[in-house]
């Protein structure tokens, strides 16, 4: 299973920076908040349902409870949590019609960001995305299913970023944080064996510093994961 979500907040690795697309100037405090909360829904950590408590949250980042009332107020104005008439946070639950209009709005961007990157990226971008690449492999190998998806984004990330488009950037984000928690259930039991090794196209294309076979990728890789998604809903007969 996967850890608690508040044991994530006080540890958050790099990809908090990543999400907010390195701002300019240290970043307040409600804004660090809302980060670690946007990659903590994106990781799997929090689903569809789950109770945010501001208290909760607060103590694990050792600060007040009004930064983070303020971030969980700024997540819910975007979306990417539910507010209750009783002003409880929660993560929404999406419909079948969403998600998919969230994948096809994926489809639409990302293989663009990965052709734009590829084009503009100097030799130390090539080689710290190749060098993600053989991390997420290796992973995969371990059957670290939970570490290779932190990897995957990661890689991800990066990649987009050198893109040079940041309204893109966001608009990407923010359908990861909308869509993850509901297919955060994927990682658990056996899950993994289900999902091929997406990443192996995208490496030989940066590689090659192909950014036509970079964009097919990750077309690709969206295809079927979208495909194996909805086998595994009809395998739990929903």
């Amino acid at each position: 299973m996967i850890d608690d979500y508040k044991s994530f907040l006080k540890n958050p690795g790099n990809l908090p920076e990543l999400i907010s697309y390195s701002p300019s100037g240290r970043p307040s405090l409600t804004r660090r908040v809302e980060d670690r909360l946007k990659c903590a829904l994106i990781l799997g950590y929090l689903k569809p349902g789950d109770k945010l408590v501001t208290k909760n949250i607060a103590d694990a980042m050792k600060m007040s409870v009004t930064p983070v009332r303020e971030s969980l107020i700024r997540l819910s104005a975007s979306s990417a949590l539910a507010l209750t008439p009783s002003h409880a946070f929660f993560v929404p639950i999406i419909t079948s019609e969403q998600f998919n209009e969230y994948m096809r709005m994926r489809r639409l961007i990302e293989p663009e960001l990965a052709e734009k990157a590829v084009l503009k990226m100097d030799a130390n971008g090539f080689e710290e995305c190749l060098s993600l690449c053989q991390k997420l492999r290796s992973a995969y190998e371990r059957r670290d299913v939970y570490l290779a998806h932190q990897l995957n984004l990661t890689l991800r990330l990066k990649l987009y970023i050198y893109a040079g488009l940041p309204e893109f950037f966001k608009i990407v984000t923010q359908l990861w944080i909308n869509l993850w928690p509901t297919l955060s259930y994927t990682f658990e039991s056996d899950s993994e064996d289900k999902w091929p090794i997406f990443f192996s196209s995208l490496e030989l294309a940066l590689s090659n510093r192909d950014a036509g076979a970079a964009a097919d990728a990750i077309r690709e890789s969206l295809d079927k994961g979208l495909r194996i998604y909805l086998s595994l809903l009809t395998e739990q007969g929903e």
